[in-house]
């Protein structure tokens, strides 16, 4: 009874997969819309229903856009769309949180300390407009939470590893919703850390920076913390 469903899912896969390497060899290009239902099927081989599933699948991991009644476009993946299939995980179980500030507290101090290695004078003034938009957002009394996003990207940006900065941007879109709810709580606190990161990576240091760093990663868990331990009675 159950080998249909398996043997479907093992198509749909092998349809994605398919599509996915046609969009990476660059048969389809950012933008494109791909060709008809019916005949994209024909040019892979495979049966319509095989290429909706491997449509949806692509869907989901953010390389396919359909829209309503102008047909499936390739799409330039992004941080937010990659994670959307783990968002629903962190909502029921936000202790793993917990888990992605660690990871981010393993990775942030070295990025930080390389940033300080790499920046550039016009990098830095980046940095500081970064901290005046976080005291504007702070005394109209809004979350420092997109604010906090962008100052970090910035400093992976700096960094100039382009591994580094892609799994860091979608670790922190993917932590948003509930990152969000811990930012803000003491955005003085906040800032002045960011301060002293920016301080430290413009003078140079390595050192002061990851240190900096550290700093500021291990008042984010602290804050967090609360947060991160509303789901253990469920776990």
């Amino acid at each position: 009874m159950t080998a249909q469903p398996i043997k479907q899912q093992k198509l749909a896969a092998s349809a994605a997969e398919e599509l996915l390497a046609l969009i990476l060899r660059g048969d389809f290009v950012a933008g494109q819309r791909l060709p008809p239902e019916r005949v994209l099927a024909e040019q892979m081989n495979i049966s319509r229903t095989s290429l909706r599933d491997g449509i949806a699948r692509l869907e989901v991991l953010g390389h396919l856009e359909a829209r309503q009644g102008n047909g499936v476009f390739v799409r330039e993946p992004s941080a937010a769309h990659l994670t959307q299939p783990f968002q629903g995980m962190l909502l029921r179980s936000p202790q793993k949180l917990a888990h992605l500030l660690e990871f981010r507290q393993m990775i942030e101090p070295e990025v930080a300390a390389q940033a300080a290695v790499r920046a550039t004078p016009t990098q830095i003034v980046q940095l500081e407009l970064c901290l005046e938009r976080q005291e504007a957002a702070r005394a109209r009394h809004i979350k420092l939470s997109e604010e906090d996003m962008l100052f970090h990207n910035l400093i992976a940006q700096i960094a100039g590893n382009e591994v580094v900065m892609l799994v860091l941007e979608t670790l922190r879109s993917l932590m948003l919703q509930l990152r969000s709810q811990v930012v803000g709580d003491q955005p003085e606190l906040t800032i002045s850390e960011h301060r002293a990161l920016v301080e430290a990576i413009a003078s140079a240091s390595p050192q002061a920076a990851r240190q900096a760093m550290l700093v500021h990663m291990g008042s984010v868990r602290r804050h967090a913390a609360p947060l991160t331990n509303q789901g253990d009675d469920h776990a």
